[in-house]
């Protein structure tokens, strides 16, 4: 009688790493709800192992140390910036500035509703790298309003007494992560409100009226 060959199971490559990437963002997401409500010295790596349900060695494992989980978590919080200044893009077939000061509203909405907590860990956690990536974004954010106030200019509506550099000051605070903290988070107002209210405002604000 021949001898019975055991065949080799399969290695699942693909389920293996489907379990990898799914270990890695319950211990991002664990670290977000961590993180973002308290502060970044007080929280232990530790304690983000347990929040995650896993091992303490399978974080150090996938991240290393506490700094790169921590802008791993902030990366992967931005993934949606793209698709948010996409609506600012589409606004480029107008000369409306009614139709731009709305957009503002619509994408700076768009850009916190899943990620004003991250802006302000990244302001406050005290690290050069994750304060350099939140003066980065500023710095877009400054990039992308200095256009819609050319749009501003072109179209004649400027308020009188309204500089095109008052514009953009105007624009730059009341689009600030800090505004819409103190919106929504502090006071309670949903999203869609915050929209509505920013666009109103920018227009009676900024324009002159038809």
């Amino acid at each position: 009688m021949a001898p019975v060959v055991k065949r080799k199971r399969s290695y699942n490559l693909s389920l293996r790493q489907e379990q990898a990437q799914m270990t890695r963002k319950r211990i991002i997401d664990a670290a977000r709800r961590l993180l973002v409500e308290g502060t970044y010295s007080a929280v232990t790596m530790d304690e983000i192992a347990q929040e995650a349900g896993v091992a303490y060695q399978t974080v150090y494992a996938i991240f290393g140390t506490k700094i790169l989980l921590a802008e791993a978590m902030v990366d992967s919080g931005f993934s949606h910036l793209a698709e948010a200044l996409d609506l600012l893009r589409a606004a480029r077939g107008s000369a409306d500035p009614e139709i731009w000061l709305r957009t503002v509203a619509k994408v700076w909405r768009a850009i916190y509703e899943p990620c004003a907590d991250l802006l302000r860990f990244t302001l406050e956690s005290g690290d050069p790298a994750l304060q350099e990536h939140y003066r980065k974004v500023q710095e877009s954010r400054l990039g992308r309003l200095k256009e819609v106030v050319s749009v501003l200019k072109r179209s004649g509506r400027l308020r009188t007494g309204v500089t095109t550099a008052d514009a953009l000051d105007v624009m730059w605070a009341m689009t600030s992560p800090d505004t819409y903290t103190k919106f929504v988070f502090q006071r309670g107002w949903q999203p869609d409100r915050f929209e509505a209210w920013l666009a109103s405002a920018l227009i009676e604000l900024l324009l002159k009226r038809r």
